[in-house]
């Protein structure tokens, strides 16, 4: 549900670190002003962190050169800060908790950070810590072939072939030992399994104690007959009905939201995906999406929540 966010995040963050010079991120701070100019970096550093994309660790390069363009040292914390509240993040925000949440949170997060960055540099500046002199070079400016490209290379081909194991490890009897969570679909290994439990003569493996916990509630709602048997004697599994916008498939028992269209039913995943309907109802009530599945539930192959 979060490629298509994640995806337009990197490439985005990737093409704004080097073709947008750093001059025009500097342009959106004051300068000179005193107090003024401390308060309105520390305001304005998240801000340049939403629309720059930069999330995680990659902030630090953008943020030492906006140190080199001059704008305060708060500034530069609360830039830093502020990549839990970067564009992709906040599209994920939304899809998980809703709309009204999101702007609580970035409200939230945006103040924090602010006050977080102003109180740093005052602290900073009162022990002294706060350099008195600013780099003239940052490094990774420039574009080309460096070591650390040649690591990314190494380390894209290491994954290439980590993923191929993966998706290969019954042919090289790497699936001896492991058992895989019927709730969850986590591969667990069996014999430094946290929780299993003996159902119908088999005995199967979780992840977790939470995990087991949903498995005793209603074994067979996660085996079938093919697999451990249904409880109670093959009952019939309980249908399945897809989200309209995202296109998992939902428990209506277990649903996050449910709205009523055109005197058909839909069941959501998330807040997110409810007020997507909500916007345009009929762009999502017809096709696919409408249509009642029913999944018989095999062993090992986890149900989406």
């Amino acid at each position: 549900m979060l490629r298509k966010e994640l995806v337009i995040g990197f490439a985005v963050a990737g093409f704004l670190a080097t073709l947008v010079p750093v001059h025009i991120w500097n342009d959106v701070f004051v300068h000179g002003h005193g107090i003024a100019t401390t308060l309105e970096n520390v305001a304005v550093g998240p801000f340049v962190a939403i629309i720059s994309f930069v999330c995680s660790i990659g902030n630090v390069p953008l943020a030492a050169a906006l140190w080199k363009g001059g704008i305060s040292f708060g500034g530069v914390v609360s830039f830093v800060f502020a990549d839990l509240i970067t564009l992709p993040l906040l599209l994920i925000y939304r899809k998980m908790y809703g709309r009204r949440m999101v702007l609580r949170m970035l409200g939230v997060f945006w103040l924090v950070m602010s006050l977080a960055g102003l109180a740093t540099e005052e602290l900073f500046n009162a022990l002294g810590w706060i350099p008195a002199t600013r780099p003239s070079v940052i490094a990774g400016d420039s574009v080309g072939w460096n070591y650390t490209t040649v690591l990314d290379v190494i380390a894209l081909v290491a994954f290439a072939a980590l993923y191929w194991l993966y998706r290969n490890r019954d042919r090289f009897g790497g699936g001896a030992g492991y058992a895989k969570d019927p709730v969850c679909g986590m591969p667990v290994q069996t014999a430094n399994a946290p929780a299993s439990v003996v159902h119908h003569g088999q005995r199967v493996f979780f992840c977790s104690g939470r995990c087991q916990g949903r498995f005793d509630a209603d074994p067979g709602r996660y085996l079938t007959a093919t697999g451990a048997d249904t409880a109670g004697g093959g009952g019939a599994p309980a249908p399945r009905h897809t989200d309209p916008v995202c296109g998992m498939a939902v428990d209506p028992e277990t649903a996050t939201c449910h709205r009523r269209h055109n005197s058909q039913d839909h069941w959501f995943c998330s807040a997110g995906c409810a007020e997507a309907f909500d916007a345009a109802p009929d762009t999502y009530s017809t096709g696919r999406s409408s249509q009642q599945k029913t999944i018989a539930p095999k062993l090992g192959t986890p149900h989406a929540r």
